[in-house]
C-alpha cells in the first residue's frame, strides 16, 4: 500500500528531494545502510529473507523459553511410562536470560501460566501435553498439576550454550522416587527452523487453533484445502468457509 500511495502522490504532482534514499540524510543512512544503498539492494528480488532465516512455529501456547524443557519433559514421560507421582524433583536448566522472562513460580492466572516454567513443566509432566486447554483463570484444575509445580526448580545452566540462537536452550534432569536420575542433554525446541515440525504436528496445531473458532468438521475442511492450496482455483472457495464463524 505505501508503494501504491507514493506512485498516486507523484501522479498528483508531489515532489521530494532526488537524494531520498541515497543522500547523507536520506532513507539509506537513517536505517543503517552506511555501506551505501548498492550494497543494500544487493540480492533484491532474488534473495529472500524469510527463506534463509527460515520460519519458526510455536508448538505450544506458552512463552518459547518454555518450549525446549516441555519438549524434553514430554518426551522422558512418553520414554519411561512416567507418572507424576513417580517424580521427586524437577530441575531445568536454562540461560542466563529466562528466568527475568518466566518470572511467575506460582502463576494464577492464564497468562500468568503461559510465563511460568513451573505450570509448563508439570503441565507436560503430569498431562503429556500443553494445550490451550492447559492455560486457563482460576485454580489449576488437575490436582497433580498443582501439586508437581512445587517439585519444580529453574536455575540458570553455566553449562548451556550462551550464543543469542541458543537463548531458549535447556537441559532438564528428573529425579525419580525410586532413587533414579533422568536427564537430557542441552537442547532447543521443536518448531525452529533447525528442527521444523512434521507435517502431522503442523495440523495438529492448525486444527488446534481452528476449532477455537470453527467446527471440527469446518477446521478439517479447511486444512484440507490449505494443504493442497496450488490446486484452488478461486480463494474464494477457502475463505467462504471462514465468513460466517469469524464475523
Amino acid at each position: 500500500m505505501p508503494g501504491i500511495l507514493a506512485a498516486q502522490l507523484a501522479r498528483e504532482g508531489l515532489t521530494a528531494s532526488e537524494t531520498a534514499l541515497e543522500g547523507r540524510q536520506g532513507y539509506a543512512a537513517a536505517f543503517g545502510a552506511s555501506h551505501g544503498i548498492d550494497r543494500a539492494l544487493d540480492g533484491l528480488g532474488r534473495a529472500w529473507h524469510l527463506l534463509e532465516s527460515g520460519i519458526a512455529v510455536k508448538p505450544y501456547p506458552s512463552c518459547a523459553l518454555t518450549h525446549s524443557a516441555i519438549d524434553a519433559l514430554i518426551d522422558l514421560r512418553a520414554a519411561h511410562r512416567l507418572k507424576a507421582g513417580d517424580i521427586a524433583a524437577v530441575q531445568v536448566g536454562v540461560t542466563r536470560v529466562v528466568p527475568d522472562v518466566l518470572a511467575h513460580a506460582r502463576p494464577t492466572t492464564a497468562l500468568e501460566r503461559k510465563f511460568s516454567m513451573q505450570y509448563c513443566a508439570a503441565a507436560a509432566l503430569a498431562e503429556g501435553r500443553v494445550d490451550f486447554g492447559s492455560f486457563t483463570d482460576g485454580e489449576v484444575a488437575n490436582p497433580e498439576v498443582r501439586e508437581l509445580m512445587g517439585r519444580v526448580d529453574m536455575v540458570v545452566d553455566p553449562g548451556l550454550p550462551q550464543g543469542v540462537e541458543q537463548n531458549a536452550w535447556s537441559r532438564v534432569t528428573l529425579r525419580l522416587r525410586d532413587g533414579r536420575t533422568l536427564a537430557t542433554e542441552p537442547r532447543g525446541a521443536q518448531g525452529h527452523p533447525d528442527m521444523p515440525l512434521s507435517d502431522a504436528a503442523l495440523r495438529d496445531k492448525f486444527l488446534g487453533c481452528a476449532t477455537t473458532v470453527l467446527s471440527a468438521d469446518e477446521a478439517e475442511a479447511v486444512a484440507e484445502q490449505i494443504g493442497h492450496l496450488e490446486d484452488i482455483p478461486d480463494i474464494r472457495a477457502l475463505t467462504s468457509r471462514l465468513e460466517g464463524p469469524l464475523d
